[in-house]
């Protein structure tokens, strides 16, 4: 059956390949539902009651915020994962959940944060940039809001980089080989859409830099370990509470 699904793909685009064809098509749909029914406005209130609940914190704003980051695991992770196994046999460490290889580049990971922490704190003060950060309002004067925030932000991050560098990049690098990189990043770039014209501008360099560190240690932790520390080190910038 695959075989003639291939060969009548090809027929229609030829060169293209099945493999692509329904990754592709996976990878759109998820990002659509995502954007539709994984945002902060799109949290049910069954969903913040319970989890307002479990966490014993009454702000409604956190508990849609984790509704957005349950979103990104079920929808960015997770059926990815499943897709991949289901139809390709491979496993998470094909798809960059790998230690080993990843710690090398920790260090470099932190370099670029730390050459990043001087243009965060130039542009955090733009209107712009205070329209939308710290993400979570409240945080701005507790500490203790901004760091069950952060805690919870980091979940986030990795659906983020395993959908992006480990499915996008690593997936489609079987057929696309190096060409892979703008499957990730453009996708990539435009999931940036709401955030400020500068930041969306920025994140196509910063998919192209994500993608080089994930290609040389063939796992996605040293891209989580960056994209939450800059993310984190806006939120920290546009706080009150350590001042």
């Amino acid at each position: 059956m695959r075989r003639w699904i291939e060969l009548s793909v090809d027929r229609l685009f030829p060169g293209m390949g099945w493999r692509p064809l329904y990754l592709g098509a996976a990878a759109t749909w998820l990002m659509v539902l995502y954007y539709h029914h994984g945002s902060t406005s799109a949290a049910p209130e069954w969903f913040v009651r319970r989890s307002q609940a479990l966490v014993g914190v009454e702000l409604v704003a956190l508990h849609q915020h984790f509704w957005a980051h349950a979103s990104a695991v079920v929808l960015l992770m997770l059926a990815p994962l499943g897709l991949a196994w289901l139809g390709e046999g491979w496993s998470p460490r094909d798809l960059g959940f790998r230690v080993k290889g990843a710690l090398p580049e920790i260090a470099v990971v932190l370099g670029l944060w730390a050459a990043m922490i001087p243009l965060v704190w130039l542009v955090h003060d733009l209107p712009a940039f205070r329209a939308v950060y710290p993400r979570l309002a409240a945080a701005e004067t507790s500490a203790e809001l901004f760091l069950l925030f952060e805690g919870a932000y980091l979940v986030k991050w990795i659906a983020w980089e395993f959908f992006f560098r480990g499915f996008m990049l690593f997936a489609f690098q079987r057929d696309f080989m190096q060409r892979s990189v703008l499957v990730s990043t453009i996708p990539f770039t435009l999931m940036h859409y709401g955030k400020p014209e500068l930041e969306m501008a920025s994140a196509m360099i910063a998919g192209l830099v994500l993608c080089f560190i994930a290609l040389r240690s063939r796992s996605i932790w040293p891209g989580v370990l960056l994209h939450w520390l800059v993310a984190s080190t806006m939120d920290f910038f546009a706080s009150s509470w350590w001042r």
